[in-house]
């Protein structure tokens, strides 16, 4: 049963990439595991049938940008601005049912990263259990989907000298870069445990891990995490020598909770047994000028806009203007 549950986490995490791509050859698992696609740092257009939108459209391509276009304004909605570090807009369009939409809902200082109140299977197909039995031990955790939240429970167990259980993502396919951010904002309910969030600024499965501690009183907890009070960690001992994390390549994020704290101490409130942690929503936080709203074209054709003055905007005449 051991060996069945190390193999499933092997696989589904591509640990070893050779081995995955033996599994599909044979058909052996039901479905290939590709690195799931969550982009960070989009750049939302509102195109026009002007030449100068398909000019900056075609220049976006040539630098090979992450970008999105939306045709239709009246149809945007709050969600299709997440993760949207830059908005472009042509002066042809009626863009101020847009700047109404960003006035009312967006927060300039932050970008949702995980939005958990409609949970989907593609939740589930991005976190996966890392428990204790990658080193011989019997915990076991899952990721469930609760009523407007995902919730990370499970059993550990201290037995063959095992501690802990944790949930983590599969690497992005790119990295994010959370570096216009201060750090990350977790809202949870928690069940009087203390756990740790990880998250990784390199792609390998066991390397250097950058750590935070946070308690829980069975209450909703709002934790703020500064990318500065993370702590350079190798398997459960500290790392002082380590550089600080590097929030321009952040590669995964993992949720646990473990025996240990770090260096062999433990963990003050750890009990084996039955856990459980809600998790409604994760945030990054702290931004500075985010979203930019670009304006293209003439500035005095962009006179009479009403857009809130916490929002950083720019004027453009050209794509090679951009600032990006």
């Amino acid at each position: 049963m051991e060996i069945k549950r190390l193999w499933e986490t092997i696989n589904y995490f591509e640990i070893f990439p050779w081995l995955n791509c033996l599994t599909n050859i044979f058909n052996l698992s039901e479905k290939s595991n590709t690195k799931p696609n969550v982009p960070m740092n989009l750049i939302l257009i509102i195109p026009s049938q002007s030449n100068l939108a398909q000019q900056t459209i075609n220049y976006l391509r040539e630098i090979n940008l992450n970008f999105t276009t939306i045709n239709n304004i009246e149809k945007i909605e709050i969600s299709d601005l997440e993760r949207v570090t830059n908005i472009i807009c042509f002066s042809e369009n009626n863009n101020q049912s847009l700047f109404d939409l960003i006035n009312n809902n967006l927060k300039p200082e932050e970008t949702l990263l995980f939005d958990f109140h409609n949970p989907s299977q593609e939740i589930k197909n991005l976190w996966g259990a890392v428990d204790d039995v990658v080193m011989g031990g019997v915990s076991q955790s899952s990721v469930k989907m609760g009523d407007r939240n995902i919730i990370f429970t499970g059993m550990v167990s201290t037995a063959n000298n095992g501690g802990f259980a944790s949930v983590r993502t599969k690497n992005f396919s790119q990295p994010w870069d959370l570096s216009n951010y201060q750090g990350i904002r977790l809202k949870v309910r928690g069940d009087g445990k203390r756990y740790k969030f990880i998250s990784r600024c390199e792609g390998k499965w066991d390397g250097l891990s950058y750590c935070y501690s946070f308690d829980t009183d069975g209450n909703d907890n709002i934790i703020e995490i500064k990318f500065n009070d993370l702590i350079p960690v190798f398997r459960a001992k500290t790392v002082p020598e380590a550089d600080k994390f590097d929030s321009s390549q952040m590669y995964s994020m993992q949720l646990m909770l473990s025996k240990f704290e770090y260096d062999g101490s433990y963990n003050p409130t750890f009990e084996a047994g039955n856990f459980a942690l809600e998790i409604e929503s994760i945030t990054a936080y702290g931004a500075e000028n985010v979203p930019q709203i670009i304006l293209m074209g003439n500035s005095n054709q962009w006179e009479n806009i009403n857009l809130h003055s916490s929002f950083l905007r720019t004027y453009a005449e050209m794509p090679e203007d951009l600032n990006l």
